[in-house]
């Protein structure tokens, strides 16, 4: 079913995609970040440029 580019419901749809692709993003950002962040060869590269 096609709808008419439009509508309301259109881009009601449009925008929640948006929404929810920007938090699926955001989300991903911010677990990659943490696994970087734990990541044991990352803190030894941190205590070695600790002056």
């Amino acid at each position: 079913m096609r709808l008419d580019s439009g509508t309301p419901i259109t881009r009601f749809f449009s925008a929640l995609t948006t929404i929810l692709v920007l938090l699926a993003a955001g989300f991903v950002a911010w677990k990659a970040f943490d696994v970087w962040r734990s990541d044991p060869a990352v803190e030894g590269i941190q205590q070695i440029l600790k002056p």
